[in-house]
């Protein structure tokens, strides 16, 4: 009889045990679930969400709380360091991943993207000019053969831009003009009288009123495009196409903070002229900026050098001085732009190509246009 009794307390006994075990294991896999929390969201930086073939990107990020961090930049790259450098060497949008850590079971994800678009200018300028044999074509105000002719694009639009990408060329030309209420668009002229159905100066009218008007084609008609600001100028062309910004006679800073604000130093020149003083006003505001001068003498071009952010000048390619300017940047490392506009350059219309054969033989790279297509195929030829 007493071993049964002792039995039973026994039993009776493994069966507070095991119950108190499972109450701890439950106590503990609940204090592990309660120990499972979100962190704060850090706040990320990405220097550049839309850099350039092999534009260095810089991720970092802050957060109040101490932790450890896992970088994946999307193209096979990871990365614990807190702070990250990379460059991507091909186009495409990257996912981007951060997890945060604070090793006490509080962790976070971060996702977002990188979309990388095209060549920088410099880059792109330094293989033209090591390739003495491949030319380049710049729309001139957007403008193309198809544009202009077949599809009634008016210049200096939006939907030029986009037809200037289609053909397949390398530069559009556009010009920056500033409203009264200080909002820079593209326009050729200081007024709309001859571009659009209105009339008046841009700089004394507001972006508003300047929007009420439509631009009209070469043939004076009235179209349903109007007059684009800059900024949606170069994001309908930003990675598909460099820039050719003639600032006129404005102050470049508000144009340089745009392009900047845009994350395309690297994809826009800069034209104001041949004069030392208004170029340098550009490098002055930001010294990435790519200056673009018009060149009349070869003595100049040991001037320009100095700034290695300089690929490209422009000449007349009718001038005497040519062939040494041609010559001496090519040696310099920059390529030289010729404008093909105006009377030679509608002859071409009529089969007579004989200013642009001038051109090529000059050992121009750069060809500025109104009819990219008639260039091109003359070109590949």
């Amino acid at each position: 009889m007493k071993k049964y009794i002792l039995s039973i307390v026994i039993w009776m006994g493994c069966g507070i045990s095991f119950l108190s075990c499972q109450k701890e294991e439950h106590d503990g896999e609940q204090g592990k679930a309660e120990e499972e929390y979100t962190l704060p969201a850090p706040e990320l930086t990405i220097s550049n969400p839309f850099p350039c073939i092999n534009e260095e990107v810089e991720f970092s990020f802050t957060t109040d709380v101490v932790v450890t961090q896992d970088w994946n930049l999307g193209d096979n790259f990871k990365s614990a360091e807190k702070k990250v450098k990379h460059t991507y060497t091909k186009e495409g949008t990257f996912n981007i991943g951060l997890e945060l850590s604070d090793g006490k079971g509080g962790t976070v994800q971060i996702d977002t993207t990188v979309s990388v678009m095209g060549k920088r200018l410099n880059d792109a300028l330094e293989e033209l000019v090591n390739n003495p044999s491949k030319k380049w074509i710049c729309a001139h105000r957007g403008n193309t053969y198809y544009g202009k002719k077949m599809a009634k694009i008016p210049e200096s639009s939006i939907k030029a831009i986009e037809q200037a990408v289609k053909t397949g060329i390398e530069m559009a030309e556009i010009d920056v003009r500033t409203t009264s209420d200080h909002v820079l668009v593209i326009s050729h002229n200081e007024t709309v009288d001859e571009a659009t159905n209105g009339t008046g100066a841009i700089a004394e009218m507001t972006l508003a009123k300047l929007k009420s008007f439509y631009l009209k084609d070469q043939d004076g008609n009235t179209t349903a495009f109007k007059i684009p600001t800059l900024e949606e100028a170069l994001l309908a062309g930003r990675g598909k196409i460099f820039f050719d910004l003639d600032l006129k006679d404005i102050d470049p800073k508000a144009v340089v903070g745009l392009v900047d604000s845009l994350h395309m130093l690297d994809r826009v020149a800069f034209y104001r002229g041949s004069s030392k003083t208004t170029n340098k006003e550009i490098s002055d505001v930001n010294p990435q900026c790519i200056i673009f001068p018009y060149v009349k003498n070869t003595t100049i071009l040991d001037y320009w050098s100095e700034n290695p952010r300089i690929k490209m000048v422009q000449l007349d390619y009718t001038a005497s001085t040519a062939t040494g300017i041609v010559t001496g940047a090519a040696a310099k490392g920059m390529a030289s732009f010729a404008n093909y506009l105006n009377e030679p350059g509608e002859a071409i219309l009529s089969g007579d190509y004989s200013a642009l054969d001038n051109i090529v033989n000059l050992q121009f790279q750069i060809i500025q246009t109104d009819y990219a297509e008639y260039v091109k195929a003359y070109l590949e030829k």
